[in-house]
C-alpha cells in the first residue's frame, strides 16, 4: 500500500538569548536592637533585593497583612511601587543588605552577596502555600 507522507516542517526556533547579568550596588542597613522602625520605599518599576547579613529581621509591607521573619542569609524581593518597614527581630543587632534596580526584560538576578539561602518564614497570616503577597516576586 502506498501513502502519501508529507514531512512536517521544523518548528521555528528563536535565537537562545543568555541572561543580562545585572550590576548593583548593595547598601548595608544596620539595624539596633530596639531601635524605631525604618522604611525603604521603591518606586514603581523598580524592584527590590534584601538579604539579611546577620540577626533577624522583620520586614512588612505597607498595604500587605503579612509580615516576614528573615534570618541571616535569607532573601525576599519585591516590586514597585512598595514601602517597606524593617527592623531588628528581638534584642540582637542585625543588619540588612539591600539593593534595588529597574525591571529589565531578559535580565537574570544577580549572585547575592553570601551563600544560597533558605525561604523566608512567614507570620501566621501569610497567604497560602504557593503563593506570594503582592508585590512580592520572590521568596528564595
Amino acid at each position: 500500500m502506498n501513502t502519501l507522507h508529507t514531512p512536517t516542517p521544523p518548528s521555528p526556533t528563536l535565537p537562545a538569548q543568555p541572561a543580562v547579568p545585572l550590576t548593583l550596588q548593595w547598601k548595608r542597613q544596620p539595624l539596633p536592637p530596639l531601635q524605631a522602625v525604618q522604611v525603604l520605599d521603591f518606586r514603581a518599576g523598580e524592584i527590590a533585593l534584601l538579604e539579611v547579613e546577620q540577626g533577624r529581621v522583620w520586614v512588612t509591607c505597607d498595604g500587605l497583612l503579612e509580615d516576614y521573619f528573615l534570618e541571616a542569609g535569607q532573601r525576599l524581593s519585591f516590586t514597585g511601587p512598595v514601602r517597606l518597614r524593617v527592623s531588628a527581630e528581638g534584642h540582637r543587632p542585625a543588619r540588612l543588605s539591600w539593593a534595588q534596580h529597574r525591571a529589565v526584560a531578559g535580565a537574570a538576578y544577580p549572585p547575592t552577596p553570601s551563600a544560597p539561602v533558605a525561604a523566608p518564614q512567614p507570620k501566621a497570616t501569610a497567604p497560602a502555600q504557593g503563593t506570594l503577597p503582592r508585590g512580592a516576586i520572590s521568596a528564595a
